[in-house]
């Protein structure tokens, strides 16, 4: 009985001095509207893993078994750290990751998954100097990208993440105050965004700022970037479910990085030919929509020479109906490469959808040795002449394995082009050597 005391305090004693470290040496606390991920750990259990929703003193945060949290419990508290629940399980809070975060929302639409995204942002080779760095960059125009195909922001995020460093900081008192306020009434359509339906403004996702210092003080930053992702969906919903994930994540950091539009491409670039006499504008472009031939020429026609555009498809025929529709109406493009993108595995429930194969790696104590230890040190409490009877620690057995039966998800393909240079001489060049490229490749008769 002695022997159970000392161990249990020398737990205790563990445990209050982990706790002491992590206030000490943690990097910084949960604030409000962050998002984490929490790891609840029930005795003789797996663990289970959540996504918080965006953390206000008054949320309520449903876990298993039954059990809650409330916002006011973590705001405030070290990352990481570990808390208890309303049933008194350990619950330990831990930065989200993008792929998390991510991979864990509510679906409106099918996302592009991270592996994917992240490939594609490498495709783009997006380098951008910080302001004040490059003054030839500084007096420059702004960087300008395009998707069309805003989806549920996966690739919104993963894109904003590189263009982030080329903007100016954004004020705090602004920050906080978007993140606060609610929307704009009045601004979205109603329906399926066509050709012919009124432009919703350059903000369709605008907050209700408090005051007209903050709306001067948002106009001015806008002007102010030097770096912006253009992103187009025809359905307002699924726009504005896009734009609150976008400003979700790492509380609102990225949100001013991304400008969305809801209406057609042709709408838009219509209205910006009409600004610069069509002069072209964006650096790159992604398409990520159904029938992406019908309306990628006005988009080719806006990229600058050498800008990249990836198109995503699902299936290999329709990429070659795209290379085959872009050499029947000529457009000045280069098909570089086209990718397929191989499919991933993760666990059901909380996943972290970063690609590859998962496998369960771990050791774990099976549950006859569980047993014979509890068995063994109930005889020893019980027995308390025997001073010398220790109670024996459990055998443990390492598990390498892949993970069967996960969901799989990914998959498709992308078709990468160039922009051709405008002169036409180069353009035949060019033409010239893909055409004996594609000689060399072919097998001479005889």
């Amino acid at each position: 009985m002695f022997q159970s005391s000392c161990v249990r305090t020398a737990r205790t004693a563990s445990h209050l001095t982990r706790q002491a470290s992590q206030v000490r040496y943690s990097s910084r606390v949960v604030q409000e509207h962050d998002v984490l991920q929490l790891r609840q750990k029930k005795p003789y259990a797996f663990a289970k893993q959540h996504l918080s929703p965006i953390l206000r003193p008054d949320t309520t945060i449903k876990l298993d078994y039954g059990a809650t949290l409330q916002g006011s419990d973590l705001i405030g508290r070290p990352i990481p750290s570990i808390v208890t629940d309303s049933k008194g399980y350990p619950v330990r809070l831990a930065e989200v990751t993008l792929s998390q975060y991510l991979t864990n929302q509510p679906r409106v639409a099918t996302p592009i998954y991270p592996q994917d995204a992240s490939l594609i942002v490498s495709l783009l080779d997006i380098n951008v100097p910080v302001p004040g760095e490059d003054p030839e960059a500084d007096a420059g125009p702004v960087m300008e990208l395009f998707e069309a195909g805003t989806g549920m922001g996966s690739l919104t995020l993963h894109i904003t993440r590189t263009l982030h460093g080329a903007n100016p900081p954004v004020p705090p008192n602004l920050r906080r105050a978007m993140l606060a306020a609610p929307y704009k009434r009045g601004l979205l359509l109603r329906n399926t965004a066509t050709d012919d339906s009124p432009v919703c403004g350059d903000m369709p996702h605008a907050p209700e700022l408090d005051s007209p210092e903050l709306e001067a003080q948002l106009q001015a930053y806008r002007a102010s970037r030097r770096a912006i992702l253009h992103s187009l969906d025809v359905k307002s919903s699924t726009s504005r479910k896009a734009h609150g994930v976008v400003q979700g994540f790492c509380r609102g950091r990225y949100v001013l990085d991304v400008d969305f539009h809801v209406r057609t491409i042709k709408s838009f670039m219509e209205s910006r030919f009409a600004e610069n006499g069509r002069q072209p504008f964006l650096s790159h472009a992604v398409l990520d929509l159904p029938g992406s031939a019908d309306h990628a020429d006005l988009v080719v026609e806006a990229l600058k020479p050498h800008g990249k555009l990836v198109v995503f498809f699902p299936s290999v025929t329709q990429v070659m109906e795209f290379v085959v529709w872009a050499t029947e109406t000529k457009q000045p493009l280069h098909a570089e490469k086209t990718i397929e993108l191989m499919p991933g595995s993760w666990a059901p429930g909380f996943t972290d959808a970063v690609g590859g194969r998962e496998w369960d790696v771990r050791t774990v104590t099976p549950r006859k040795a569980k047993r014979e230890a509890a068995t063994a040190q109930t005889a020893s409490d019980g027995d308390a002449g025997a001073s010398d009877v220790v109670a024996a620690e459990p055998n443990t057995v390492q598990v390498c394995r892949p993970k069967v039966g996960n969901l799989v998800g990914g998959g498709g393909f992308l078709a990468v082009f160039t922009k051709k240079l405008p002169n036409s001489s180069q353009s035949q060049e060019g033409e010239k050597v893909t055409s004996e490229e594609s000689a060399e490749s072919t097998p001479s008769e005889g």
